[in-house]
């Protein structure tokens, strides 16, 4: 993982916490606007999907290298990947709360979820950002 594709990394995460940004977008317009348990349920589905694939993505593919170039983040990132299995936890229990229907716990969960989400990735990209930087730094000193 050199600079540049450090870089790719900083940028993928960023393009993916956009496209899950609009997709809770796009999830609590629907509730807002009323459109039934079936269109929420069916957008909660797009959702959950797409952000256990990015979840799993950082957890196997970009934090373990990461790690082992600037241990010093460890407990960071470990932290990240803890909270990650809390919204794996979170997404199974909305999800089984619009089995149900769509009430209002299940409307408040999803919007806990989703302003927590963004809390998250704000931290997630200002990490990256820094070891994206410090690797850049570390090529450009002279050995």
């Amino acid at each position: 993982m050199a600079d540049e594709r450090t870089s790719e990394i900083v940028d993928q995460v960023r393009d993916d916490h956009s496209r899950l940004d609009e997709l809770f977008s796009q999830l609590r317009e629907a509730i807002a606007d009323g459109v039934g348990t079936a269109t929420v349920t069916d957008l909660f589905v797009r959702l959950r999907t797409s952000l256990e694939v990015h979840l799993a993505q950082e957890d196997r593919v970009y934090y373990p290298g990461l790690r082992y170039l600037r241990p010093e983040h460890r407990r960071m990132l470990d932290a990240f990947c803890a909270a990650h299995d809390d919204f794996r936890g979170e997404l199974a229990e909305i999800a089984s709360a619009l089995g149900d229907a769509l009430g209002a716990e299940a409307e408040r969960r999803i919007e806990a979820l989703a302003r927590h989400f963004e809390m998250h990735e704000s931290a997630e990209e200002l990490l990256l950002q820094r070891i994206d930087d410090e690797l850049r730094e570390g090529l450009r000193r002279p050995a």
